[in-house]
C-alpha cells in the first residue's frame, strides 16, 4: 500500500471520529498524520469524453507500426504557455495506451520540418486551421510526405482553470483545502493522403485535490495524461462513443 493510500484511509477514519475528537482536533490530527507520513495529496479525478466513430479503414495496429506525426497543441493565447506541459502529457499517454501508438514527437516534428524547408508551410497550415478549423489538404499531404507518415494527430487545449476551496478553518487557520482543477482538451486525427479528418474526440477532466499547503498538489501533466489516456484508449482504440471514468486515490 502506498503512502497516498494510507493517507487517504487515515483521512476517512479521522473524520469518522470527528464527533469524539471535535472537528478542530480531527483536522489537526489529519494534518499531522499526513505530514508525518509524507503522503501525497489524495484526490478525486473525474473524466468524461466523447468521440466520433472510427472509420473501418483505420486499423489501430497501423498506429503502432507507422509513426504518427504529433503537432503542437492549439490553444488560446492566454494558455499558450501550457503547450509544452500538454505535449509531454500526450507523449506519455500515447506510450501508455494498449497497443502503444508510435509517434514523431512535437519537437522532432518541428525540427524535421525545419530541416526540410517546410517550417513556413507548417506555420501557414496551423494559421489556416485557427481561421477556419481545417487543415489544408495540399499542405497536409506535403507534411506527411516529408515526414513519411500517414497520419497526423492535432491536439488542442480548450480550457484550463483552478479554484481553491477551504474545507476547514479553525482559529483563523485554514487547515484543509481543496484545489479543483478543470481541464478541457480535444484531439483530431488527420489522414495526410486524403486530407480528411478520420477521428475526433473531446474530453473534460475535473480533479479535486486535498492539500495542506500550496506546494502539495497533483501535477497538471499528470491530470492531462490521465484524461488523454481515457480519450485515446476508449475513443480511438476501443471505439467507444462516450465514456466516463472516476478515479479515487
Amino acid at each position: 500500500m502506498t503512502h497516498q493510500d494510507v493517507g487517504a484511509r487515515v483521512l476517512i477514519r479521522v473524520w469518522q471520529t470527528g464527533p469524539v475528537l471535535g472537528r478542530t482536533g480531527a483536522a489537526l490530527l489529519t494534518a499531522a498524520v499526513m505530514l508525518l507520513a509524507g503522503c501525497g495529496p489524495p484526490y478525486l479525478a473525474d473524466t468524461y469524453a466523447t468521440s466520433t466513430p472510427k472509420p473501418a479503414s483505420l486499423d489501430p495496429k497501423d498506429l503502432a507500426r507507422t509513426p504518427v506525426v504529433v503537432l503542437s497543441f492549439m490553444a488560446p493565447a492566454a494558455l499558450q504557455g501550457l503547450s509544452p506541459t500538454m505535449s509531454h502529457a500526450l507523449s506519455g499517454a500515447l506510450a501508455e495506451v494498449s497497443p502503444p501508438i508510435r509517434e514523431i514527437p512535437t519537437r522532432e516534428t518541428i525540427n524535421r520540418l525545419t530541416d526540410k524547408g517546410l517550417a513556413t508551410e507548417y506555420a501557414d497550415m496551423r494559421a489556416g486551421f485557427a481561421r477556419n478549423g481545417m487543415l489544408d489538404r495540399q499542405q497536409l499531404r506535403r507534411l506527411g510526405s516529408g515526414l513519411g507518415s500517414h497520419y497526423v494527430l492535432l491536439p488542442g487545449l480548450a480550457q484550463f482553470g483552478e479554484e481553491t476551496l477551504d474545507k476547514f478553518e479553525a482559529a483563523g487557520i485554514k487547515l484543509v483545502r481543496n484545489r479543483v482543477t478543470t481541464l478541457r482538451l480535444w484531439l483530431q486525427l488527420w489522414d495526410t493522403q486524403t486530407g480528411h479528418m478520420v477521428w475526433e474526440s473531446s474530453g473534460e477532466g475535473t480533479t479535486s485535490t486535498v492539500f495542506l499547503s500550496p506546494k502539495q498538489t497533483v501535477a497538471l501533466e499528470q491530470i492531462a495524461r490521465k484524461l488523454l489516456v481515457h480519450m485515446i484508449q476508449d475513443g480511438l482504440l476501443d471505439s467507444k462513443a462516450e465514456t466516463r471514468s472516476t478515479v479515487d486515490q
